[in-house]
């Protein structure tokens, strides 16, 4: 499998290095659309250990100039390395060169966030019946699920982690369905921090209904939902149902990217346990959910995909590149309106696609123990939402060329 470089939609090619012949400390960033169409909100992410390497000023008060004003940037840490990111747009087959200037101290501007992600866990509660009654909800950066956590047991708000961006919000049930859900948004704001902050009781929960900002739009039961994953062992499916502990934590929040690494520790299947940890973020401006699973063992395979609808329309795209997707547009929303679900996945780790029971699966082979894919959900409420098979299927077919066609640096 080709080296698949972290970002949540467009990986850059090369990083362009210059110093201003003014002697000014900022080094220019040379930005090229390989693409005959716009591209908005680009996902673009700079290690900094590359640039200190070769600017002895770049320290972590950054800011990032495009056009000369000063753009929302995120610091980002993983896998003990830090980078530098931001979203920037391109006209068709337009350069540019975008700026990171420092900063003298971290008292900097204020950016407006475009992504959220929060786990919300109840706190000051009577434990009745297997029911945690009462209490209040508190936002955690990190949590270890308690053991005898079962669905509809009212101890999360929204029964788990959940991630937004300005378009789109999804949630993951923490409990043993391990599933993963939509919330559709008829705004542009942020909203997760408030919903279902009053749910309190094991019972029906004001997001299945229709509010200012939205609702819960998808109906997952026993399907994989949209982008979910397991294992499949000869003719079953095994969720991420059964383990021994599970530790949730926020790693990314915000303003460019928020990001929910959540580990499974003891997954059993069958007689043989692993270990799973799975990394989810969103990006400003994207319905895109980027899946990143690392699996001890190295499995036969890890599986995904979402809920099968007969009255919806199933189509696909297989890209003689990378990626290809697979999609399911009508009206499966809960709203009873039209509802556009995908996923992509890398032509490489594909070993076969199935339907299984109320399912849509692709089957993907973990490299050294990794996969990465892509889901996302587009609902025609949003603003200037996407309202056809048609729109939605030019949407996909513009994102597989992005993912295909990243965005280029020019020396």
């Amino acid at each position: 499998m080709k080296k698949l470089i972290n970002s949540i939609l467009l990986p850059l090619v090369f990083i362009l290095l210059e110093s201003c012949s003014s002697g000014e400390d900022k080094i220019g960033i040379s930005l090229n659309n390989p693409n005959d169409f716009e591209r908005t909100d680009e996902y673009i992410r700079i290690s900094l250990d590359e640039l200190r390497s070769k600017f002895s000023f770049v320290k972590n008060y950054l800011a990032v100039l495009d056009a000369e004003k000063e753009i929302p940037s995120q610091l980002e840490s993983n896998d003990g390395k830090q980078y530098i990111s931001f979203v920037t747009s391109l006209a068709p087959k337009e350069k540019k060169t975008i700026y990171i200037i420092k900063r003298n101290n971290e008292s900097g501007k204020k950016y407006q966030s475009r992504a959220y992600a929060e786990v919300s866990m109840k706190v000051d509660y009577k434990l009745i019946n297997g029911k945690y009654t009462g209490g209040k909800f508190q936002n955690f950066d990190s949590l270890k699920v308690p053991l005898n956590h079962t669905d509809h047991d009212a101890l999360f708000r929204y029964e788990g982690p959940g991630w937004e961006s300005d378009k789109v919000g999804y949630r993951y049930y923490i409990d043993w369905r391990s599933r993963i859900d939509i919330f559709g948004k008829k705004t542009h704001d942020l909203v997760l921090k408030n919903v279902g902050i009053n749910d309190i009781y094991a019972k029906d929960d004001s997001y299945h209904n229709m509010l200012n900002w939205g609702m819960d739009i998808f109906k997952v039961g026993n399907t994989l939902g949209i982008g979910s994953y397991g294992m499949m062992v000869g003719d079953s499916i095994y969720m991420v149902s059964k383990r021994d502990s599970v530790v949730c934590k926020i790693s990314a929040n915000g303003p460019v990217k928020s990001a929910i690494t959540t580990y499974f520790y003891g997954w059993q299947i069958e007689n043989k346990k692993y270990n799973l940890q799975s990394d989810l973020s969103i990006i400003a401006g994207s319905r895109l959910t980027k899946s990143e699973l690392t699996v001890s063992d190295n499995p036969e395979n890890l599986i995904t995909g979402f809920t099968k609808d007969v009255n919806c329309k199933f189509f696909e795209k297989k890209g003689d590149r990378t990626w290809s997707y697979f999609a399911l547009y009508g009206k499966q929303s809960l709203a009873n309106d039209n509802l556009g679900i995908a996923l992509f996945y890398n032509n490489n780790e594909k070993t076969g696609f199935k339907e299984i029971n109320d399912s849509y699966a692709v089957l993907l082979k973990p490299d050294s123990g990794k996969i990465i894919y892509y889901f996302c959900a587009a609902w025609e409420k949003e603003p200037e939402g996407i309202k056809t098979k048609e729109e939605f299927s030019s949407y996909l077919d513009m994102t597989l060329q992005k993912l295909d066609n990243p965005i280029v640096i020019q020396f």
